[in-house]
C-alpha cells in the first residue's frame, strides 16, 4: 500500500508509527516501497523520544514528524535528536540512511526535515518560542488533538477551531516557518491549499480504504433502477 500510494503522484508518503499500528520492523519495507515509488518517505514517530527519532532516520526516513510538542524545550529535544554533534546528540549509525542520502558525511546525513506538531493548548501558549527554535524546518497542525485540547470533539466545525488554525498559520508566517496540516480527503486538502498551506497530508490509507470499500459495496448492491450512486469503474484491483 505504501508503494502504491507513492506511485499516485504524491510528493511524500508518511509512515505513521504513532497511530498507524506499525512497528519498526514493518516500517522498513514501507520506507523501501515509498523510496522505490519516487515519493519522499517520512515518518511520524510515536513520541518525542530520541531513540524513536534516531531509529526512523537511520532506517532511511528523509523527514520526521514529532507529535505533541508543547514548548521550546521539547522542540529543542526533538531537533537535537535529528542532528549530529556539535549541533545535536544524534548517534552515528546511518545504516539505510547512508544509501538513501548517498553519503556517510554527518553534515549530509542530517539534512532531513524536522517537523513538529502543534496540537495542544500549551503549544499555543508557547507558539512564538517554539517557532524561534534553531533547526526547526516546519510545523504541522493535528486538527483532531487540537480540537480535543480546545474542548471540542474531533471533526467539530466550531469557529474557534478555524480561528485557532488561522492564528497558528499567522504566527508561522511571521517567523517564516512552513506550515502543514492533516486532512481526511481531497476537498479538505484543497480548502487548506487555497488558504496558503505549504504542505498537506491529503488522506490516510485506512480512511481511504474504508470509504472505497463502502462505495463499491453500495454499487454492487445497487438495483438496476437505482441511480442514487454513480461512480467510475475502478478496475478489479
Amino acid at each position: 500500500m505504501a508503494e502504491i500510494a507513492g506511485r499516485q503522484g504524491l510528493d511524500y508518503v508518511c509512515v505513521d508509527l504513532q497511530h498507524g499500528m506499525i512497528d519498526d520492523s514493518s516500517s522498513i519495507s514501507m520506507l523501501q516501497g515509498i523510496a522505490a515509488s519516487g515519493s519522499i518517505p517520512i515518518v511520524r514517530s510515536r513520541w518525542n523520544e530520541p531513540a524513536a527519532i534516531m531509529s526512523a532516520l537511520d532506517a532511511g526516513a528523509l523527514g520526521i514528524v514529532v507529535p505533541m510538542i508543547n514548548n521550546a524545550k521539547e522542540a529543542i529535544a526533538a531537533i537535537d535528536a535529528c542532528r549530529y554533534p556539535p549541533y545535536g546528540h544524534r548517534s552515528y549509525g546511518p545504516i539505510r540512511a547512508r544509501d538513501m542520502i548517498g553519503s556517510t558525511d554527518p553534515r549530509e546525513l542530517e539534512k532531513v526535515a524536522c517537523i513538529l506538531m502543534i496540537e495542544t493548548i500549551e503549544s499555543l501558549e508557547n507558539l512564538d518560542e517554539i517557532l524561534t527554535v534553531t533547526g526547526l524546518d516546519a510545523i504541522y497542525i493535528g486538527p483532531s488533538d487540537l480540537a480535543l485540547s480546545l474542548g471540542f470533539a474531533p471533526g467539530s466545525s466550531d469557529p474557534k477551531i478555524a480561528q485557532t488554525i488561522d492564528e497558528i498559520v499567522s504566527a508561522a508566517r511571521r517567523h517564516k516557518i512552513p506550515v502543514g496540516i492533516q486532512c481526511g480527503d481531497g476537498d479538505g486538502a484543497r480548502f487548506y491549499l487555497e488558504k496558503g498551506f505549504d504542505f498537506i497530508t491529503v488522506f490516510s490509507d485506512a480512511g481511504l480504504f474504508a470509504w472505497a470499500a463502502k462505495l463499491q459495496l453500495t454499487l454492487a448492491k445497487k438495483k438496476p433502477d437505482d441511480d442514487a450512486v454513480k461512480s467510475k469503474k475502478l478496475g478489479n484491483y
